[in-house]
């Protein structure tokens, strides 16, 4: 297939400077799902010339929200990239189930989260091309780091450092953002293994924690970039912002059998705590999730958050994914499953300051589906552009890349003559 070569915006930096970026601001959004990781991007200038997933609901809801934008739903490990415009940065948020604890923890050779390889194929492609992006910026679970003893983020780095990049590696929840736990890792690769001076070690930050640290610990010879993050920001929006407020009467609340259900099933712990709620003058809201096994044993209990959060976002499907808002007014508890307009506002969008007219497509079950398996756009955004954004206009790092070689056998020019 062939493709358009629009070419964006071109804001490049001063050639007198330390590093001299002189590509428009294109990405090639991976993986690319609803589209959050384009509405990370959207407001800092940049434009997505070709977003590829072979998902056909989750495509339907990119095409509705970005209708311009060049979609393939290709395989990404069929995919042709011949013919793509100049790209400045490649985004991959591939797939976490065999990863996650939800997931069957193969790991990153697993048929679903194994799809990455295929990422870096078409990265190597670009890179015969003449076209390989500046920037990689990579996004998937904590177990990520853990996994088989490290074994599966130490392949994928490796191999991007085989490709020519040198990276960083932070881990940021949503939280500090959003109200809801989501906690996640993100790989920012810079193109260039020798590009920049030796870091001496890695910086004991906030969003480079002991599983980080770890890794650093296991790979030291690798291409390690350290950027210069700010702290990360206060909150400002809660769960009641998340809410769509429902009449007392509307069809979706539980009805009292369901609300049998529900004390019987709650965690023993929680019942006296939610009870102590009852008197008070103002609608509360908590959220709760529904697990079928704890500690091994199949088992359905129903666990309530007291600390004005939401779980982590996961697909309407098994296990904990299941996830419910709880309202308390004048004694009365009410319980309903969240919303698809609310899985969007605790993702970051739908909300009167954060993409309002983003629209939402099928029902609440693909609704819920989509932004269970997406991105939080403001931490998306924020990762970036405290890295990618900051050492594209100039901006200081706390440390540089360090001078890395990899073995001849392993060089991204050996691998080119040999293919």
């Amino acid at each position: 297939m062939s493709f358009p070569t629009q070419t964006g915006n071109d804001r490049t930096q001063d050639p007198r400077g330390p590093y001299c970026f002189t590509k428009p601001l294109n990405v090639l959004e991976f993986f690319s799902g609803i589209g959050l990781i384009h509405e990370a991007l959207k407001p800092l200038g940049w434009q997505v010339v070709l977003a590829n997933d072979n998902n056909a609901k989750k495509a339907a809801s990119y095409h509705a929200n970005f209708p311009e934008t060049p979609f393939n739903n290709e395989d990404v490990r069929l995919l042709d990239v011949s013919g793509i415009s100049p790209v400045e940065v490649a985004t991959a948020s591939f797939p976490c189930i065999d990863l996650s604890q939800a997931g069957g923890r193969e790991g990153i050779n697993g048929d679903k989260s194994g799809v990455v390889w295929g990422f870096l194929d078409r990265i190597a492609d670009l890179h015969r091309l003449n076209n390989a992006p500046e920037f990689l910026f990579l996004e998937n679970v904590p177990g990520l780091l853990s996994l088989h003893k490290g074994k599966s983020i130490d392949l994928l780095l490796q191999r991007i450092a085989e490709l020519g990049y040198c990276f960083d590696l932070v881990q940021v929840d949503a939280s500090h953002f959003l109200p809801q736990t989501r906690n996640r890792i993100f790989i920012i690769a810079v193109l260039g293994r020798d590009r920049f001076p030796r870091p001496q070690n890695i910086p004991s930050t906030h969003i480079r924690r002991y599983k980080v640290r770890e890794v650093y610990q296991r790979n030291p010879h690798l291409p390690w970039i350290f950027f210069d993050f700010p702290p990360l920001p206060v909150r400002s929006i809660g769960l009641e912002d998340i809410v769509e407020p429902l009449p007392p009467d509307d069809a979706r609340w539980w009805s009292e059998t369901k609300m049998e259900y529900f004390w019987h099933h709650l965690e023993k712990h929680h019942g006296p705590k939610l009870k102590t709620l009852f008197h008070s003058s103002e609608r509360k809201h908590l959220t709760a999730v529904r697990r079928l096994r704890r500690r091994g044993v199949r088992e359905q209990i129903i666990n309530l958050r007291f600390d004005g959060l939401a779980s982590c976002l996961r697909t309407p499907k098994g296990g904990s994914s299941a996830q419910y808002i709880v309202e308390i007014e004048d004694g009365t508890v009410r319980v309903r499953r969240i919303l698809g307009v609310e899985t969007a506002r605790l993702q970051g969008v739908c909300l009167p300051d954060a993409a309002p007219d983003f629209r939402l497509v099928g029902g609440e079950t693909e609704q819920m589906y989509g932004f269970g398996d997406a991105v939080c756009v403001p931490a998306v955004r924020w990762v970036f552009t405290h890295s990618i954004e900051t050492l594209r206009d100039g901006g200081s790092m706390s440390s540089l890349c360090k001078s890395y070689s990899v073995p001849k056998s392993l060089t991204l020019d050996l691998m080119l003559e040999a293919a």
